[in-house]
């Protein structure tokens, strides 16, 4: 048991810091982030990308209110869209924030933005974004791997206690040059 301890303690932290390398890679290539603008009278399943590409998702957005909140000046504090989400015939209402994302599902994250008045109605609507990340998980296992090799590596240490001759001589030799420039500091 105390070999495979000893391993796990060196092979954990490497598998980790790959994994999330690996997931940093595949991630830059195949993530994309689109927008939508959501209106009350409209359903949208397209997100337009940086690069103008036009990103289809299966389930359809609709807002159905919107709210602001207002400091006593007038500037916006906080708004908050209440948004239909309809999937494969089956609707769901959700409440979205602003820095407060939603998971949409495996590694997609729908983030409320903005919002515009339209005239001449003056129609609100919503901009939100869709952050679609498929190799979050595998960057997410990365740093639990990452975590529990370290945990191992360090409780080994934490009920060991060491004499000084069991110090690697590196350690000891500074030790030793330490305590000479502090007695020759007097």
């Amino acid at each position: 048991m105390k070999i495979i301890i000893k391993y796990l303690r060196l092979i954990l932290p490497h598998l980790g810091i790959a994994l999330i390398i690996l997931a940093m890679i595949l991630g830059y290539f195949y993530n994309w982030r689109g927008k939508a603008v959501l209106l009350t009278t409209d359903k949208t399943n397209v997100f337009i990308t940086k690069k103008n590409e036009v990103k289809i998702t299966p389930y359809a957005l609709t807002l159905t209110e919107f709210n602001i909140t207002r400091y006593d000046t007038e500037e916006p504090k906080n708004f908050e869209a209440l948004i239909d989400v309809e999937e494969s015939n089956k609707t769901k209402s959700i409440a979205l924030y602003v820095n407060h994302p939603y998971k949409m599902g495996s590694g997609q994250d729908l983030y409320l933005i903005s919002y515009h008045y339209l005239q001449p109605e003056n129609e609100i609507c919503c901009v939100v974004e869709l952050v679609h990340d498929p190799f979050q998980g595998f960057f997410l296992a990365g740093i639990i791997l990452l975590m529990a090799g370290m945990g191992l590596r360090f409780s080994m240490f934490a009920h060991t206690t060491y004499t000084f001759s069991e110090f690697p001589l590196a350690i000891q030799r500074s030790d030793a040059i330490l305590k000479h420039a502090i007695s020759t500091d007097r």
